[in-house]
């Protein structure tokens, strides 16, 4: 018998128990504020004036920022394992062991995705774009929050949406296009506080929503979180390494390039036939399909 992602089995999984994980997740958000000052204060008592809290260094100020993810992650943990009473690999995969293999894969094919779109992007529109001051030390600091903070965030984002929350609209909601509608809409709302909305709230919002969908219905198709987190890592670790704007969310970030000029529309565009090229390649392709049958089989 198939091991459902959606329709958890392990474990206890009532409502009331999801409403009392998510509380837990709350209160260890909360900690990780209180956290986050009391670094402030030690660091520089002078950066709680300031309207948004940080230290004026691009580069501290995004290490800092990641300081709420492993206090997600301890959240996460604390709920599976005491309220839930199942492991906590049950947010990633329903089988006994998590498939590194294709997290790596979706990172890789995400990664190459973005890096061809980002080419297309400078050859029709050179002028768009700037190289971007160039620091060896400062950049190589941004490769290394880059790729061991960033990860932590978009995996506690995906362990949220793709996992928690969509395991638990999963016990009432079985139409998996419903599912990703409810779910991708919920985590595209939570991102239009982003600066990048006012780029162009329409567009912008859009690609939200619509990458939040995708991913969703990614993970419902090949029953697990695994390409979702390598497909959101790789997005995030890609635009912290070379792409920076007056509006990112990441703030004034030493990224390789400067965006001067986009189209919000062109964005969604290619935001769009990137994650939709993603599903096709690692879902309905014959290699994607050999993958998800040989993870299958392992576990």
């Amino acid at each position: 018998m198939k091991k459902s992602f959606i329709s958890m089995q392990q474990g206890e999984n009532s409502n009331w128990r999801y409403i009392l994980s998510l509380l837990s997740i709350f209160f260890f958000l909360l900690l990780s504020g209180i956290a986050y000052v009391i670094i402030l204060l030690v660091i520089d008592p002078a950066a709680l004036d300031t309207p948004d809290l940080t230290l004026g260094n691009p580069i501290l100020d995004l290490a800092l920022s990641h300081i709420e993810y492993p206090f997600w992650l301890l959240g996460l943990w604390f709920s599976m394992k005491v309220i839930h009473k199942r492991p906590f690999r049950t947010l990633i995969t329903p089988y006994q062991k998590i498939n590194w293999q294709r997290i790596v894969f979706g990172f890789l094919i995400f990664f190459g995705l973005m890096m061809i779109s980002s080419i297309i992007d400078f050859l029709v529109f050179p002028d768009d774009f700037s190289l971007h001051d160039f620091n060896i030390s400062n950049y190589i600091w941004l490769v290394l929050i880059a790729l061991l903070l960033v990860p932590i965030q978009t995996t506690c984002e995906e362990l949220v949406f793709r996992g928690f929350i969509l395991q638990w609209l999963g016990k009432g909601i079985k139409n998996p296009i419903l599912l990703s509608i409810i779910v991708g809409s919920i985590f595209g709302s939570l991102h239009f506080a982003n600066p990048e909305m006012s780029d162009g709230a329409l567009f912008v919002g859009f690609d939200y929503v619509f990458t939040g969908f995708m991913l969703t219905y990614i993970a419902i198709k090949s029953n697990s979180a695994e390409l979702s987190i390598g497909a959101h890592a790789a997005n995030n670790v890609f635009l912290a390494l070379f792409f920076t704007s007056d509006n990112d969310v990441f703030g004034e970030i030493p990224s390789l390039f400067v965006v001067l000029d986009e189209s919000p529309f062109y964005s969604a565009l290619m935001s769009s036939i990137i994650i939709i090229t993603f599903y096709v390649i690692t879902v309905k392709t014959r290699f994607g399909k050999r993958m998800n049958n040989e993870h299958k089989q392992i576990q």
